[in-house]
C-alpha cells in the first residue's frame, strides 16, 4: 500500500529524474503554478515555467549536470532530499565565463508537497565550494 509519504517521495524522485533526463516538460505535472524556491535570503518562482528556465540555464552551462539522490526523508507534507550535483562548466552562467572545470557540490533541499505537486522548496548548497572547484568568481548579487 502506498502512503502519502511514499507518494511525496515519488514526486521528489520524479523531479530529480526530470533534471537528470532533461525531460523538463515533466515540471508541468510536478510543480505547482505558484510554487516558490527559497535559496538563502532570495525567493524565486519554481512554477513549471520557472523551474524549466532554471533547469535549462544550469544544464546549458553544465551539459553533463547530474543529481545524485543519496537520501529521502519524509514527514507530513515535507520531503528532505540529500542530492549533490556535479557537472563540467562549459558555457557562461550568471555573467560568469566557463572554466571547463568539473565540480561536485553538496546540496540539501526540503520540498513541501501539496495536492501531488511541489508547492515550496528550500535549498541549501555549498555555493562557495562550487565556485572554488570551478576556478571562477561569481559576480556580486
Amino acid at each position: 500500500m502506498t502512503t502519502d509519504l511514499d507518494a511525496n517521495k515519488s514526486i521528489v524522485r520524479a523531479f530529480v529524474a526530470a533534471w537528470n533526463e532533461r525531460d523538463f516538460d515533466r515540471f508541468d505535472t510536478l510543480m505547482a503554478d505558484d510554487a516558490v524556491l527559497s535559496v538563502g535570503a532570495m525567493s524565486i518562482s519554481c512554477s513549471p515555467a520557472g523551474t524549466r528556465a532554471i533547469a535549462r540555464e544550469w544544464t546549458t552551462a553544465f551539459p553533463d549536470w547530474q543529481f545524485e539522490l543519496l537520501a529521502l526523508i519524509a514527514e507530513d507534507d515535507r520531503v528532505v532530499a540529500h542530492m549533490p550535483y556535479s557537472g563540467t562548466f562549459t558555457k557562461p552562467i550568471s555573467g560568469v565565463g566557463p572554466t571547463g572545470r568539473f565540480a561536485r557540490v553538496d546540496e540539501m533541499v526540503i520540498f513541501r508537497i501539496a495536492d501531488g505537486k511541489v508547492a515550496e522548496a528550500w535549498e541549501v548548497y555549498d555555493e562557495a565550494g562550487m565556485w572554488r572547484q570551478l576556478g571562477a568568481v561569481p559576480l556580486p548579487a
